[in-house]
């Protein structure tokens, strides 16, 4: 066998183990099923042609997700759609989608994903509604506002404590069930 063959053997892998964890993150961006289905293919392409440029192999979920986020703010744009732009919603995406990184016995990831939409159930009335409205239903958080009759700070604040609470639920619930 080549070692062309070997890389594709590897990165197809690398794909099937990853699928689940980057269409839940491209939909959390794009909000659309077939758009976010195409972005994490064209993604997986671009992250097959730059493999090469991978420093560290524990990096690759992340590394892959930054291309798919690229993508889908293209994509988003050549739609004339808008493009989420509030880095700190972005970066609280992140940092839920981070704790599922480093895997763990070979779990599915739709396993862990179990734990987030737990975690989510968990949330405070408040909290969950805005979170509702901005991933599920689509909404901006300026749209929110004037749903929920609240300030735009305060439904910020708010996506920022449900995200943070996810995290951490995620984290102790990983660590409970973590193998001693």
């Amino acid at each position: 066998m080549n070692r062309a063959m070997d890389s594709v053997d590897v990165y197809e892998v690398l794909v099937q183990q990853h699928q689940s964890m980057l269409l839940a993150y491209v939909l959390g961006i794009v909000r659309d099923p077939t758009l976010a289905e195409d972005v994490v293919q064209e993604a997986f392409v671009i992250g097959y042609r730059k493999l090469a440029t991978l420093e560290k192999k524990e990096a690759f979920a992340a590394w892959l997700r930054t291309i798919a986020r690229h993508v889908a703010f293209s994509q988003l744009k050549k739609r004339n759609r808008e493009i989420p732009s509030d880095q700190g919603i972005l970066e609280g995406m992140e940092d839920v989608f981070r704790v599922f990184d480093q895997p763990r016995g070979g779990e599915p990831w739709e396993a862990r994903l179990t734990i987030v939409e737990e975690c989510f159930q968990r949330l405070p009335d408040k909290l969950r509604e805005v979170c509702r409205l901005h991933y599920f239903e689509d909404q901006s958080t300026r749209q929110i506002t004037d749903v929920l009759r609240i300030g735009l700070d305060a439904v910020k604040k708010r996506l920022e404590r449900a995200r943070d609470a996810i995290r951490d639920c995620a984290e102790k619930r990983l660590k409970l069930e973590e193998p001693w």
